[in-house]
């Protein structure tokens, strides 16, 4: 287990109140609150200086590792040079660097970028942008937007709306007109039993012979993908 370098002790807060946590059951955090002071390479720190892995990169998006000196290095120097230049009717060359830069990573004719602050603002926008698409296109009628069951588009109103996590809408009204969802990829017990066996009226049959036979397991795990790849759903 990686120990702590030697600094000042973080002061931990003695109210708890104020701040509201997203996706988070708030009296139970608040009961028992699991506090991340700082972060080194692969590691989070409790301010009593504890080590937890960070297996899943902060919410995904700290694959590089916590706290890299050149990454470090890097933010400091921009912030030293322009903290803030405004978007409307402004732009700074760094901006448009890194809009040729991943630009030239996408495919085929992929070749504008529009930046975002968040995923949420990224999938409302990309909402927008295809309404507004084939609105100057002269077909205004192409509004219908098509999600799926399950699926996670972030929290504005537009991805709650395409969005098949019904927990996440059930208290915000009508939201987005128009929206469709198709049902999920997922097939919890096609995917959860081994000895399945696609039928024509369900994602899978089983049988107690199925289950307990190693061979009939393993004819229908080599017949799946092929299964899988034609299923509707």
């Amino acid at each position: 287990m990686p120990t702590a370098p030697a600094q000042r002790a973080t002061a931990v807060p003695n109210d708890l109140e104020a701040y509201w946590l997203p996706f988070t059951s708030n009296r139970a955090f608040k009961a028992a609150p699991r506090l991340i002071a700082r972060a080194k390479d692969m590691h989070y720190y409790t301010p009593d200086g504890r080590a937890v892995l960070d297996g899943t990169a902060g919410m995904w998006c700290t694959n590089a590792g916590h706290n890299r000196d050149p990454i470090v290095a890097a933010i400091q120097a921009e912030a030293a040079e322009l903290d803030y230049a405004p978007a409307f009717q402004f732009a700074h060359p760094k901006a448009f660097e890194l809009a040729s830069r991943v630009a030239a990573l996408a495919p085929g004719d992929l070749d504008h970028v529009f930046f975002c602050n968040s995923g949420s603002e990224a999938v409302d926008t990309a909402l927008k942008i295809a309404l507004a698409y084939h609105n100057v296109r002269g077909e205004g009628a192409r509004t219908r937007l098509i999600g799926r069951e399950r699926g996670y588009h972030g929290v504005g109103f537009g991805g709650i709306s395409v969005g098949g996590m019904v927990n996440n809408r059930k208290l915000f009204g009508a939201l987005l007109a128009g929206v469709d969802h198709l049902p999920a990829t997922y097939s919890r017990e096609h995917q959860a039993c081994r000895g399945c066996a696609p039928s024509a009226t369900s994602t899978a049959s089983c049988s107690s012979s199925t289950r307990s036979s190693p061979a009939s397991a393993g004819s229908a795990t080599r017949s799946r993908p092929s299964a899988t790849a034609s299923s509707p759903t």
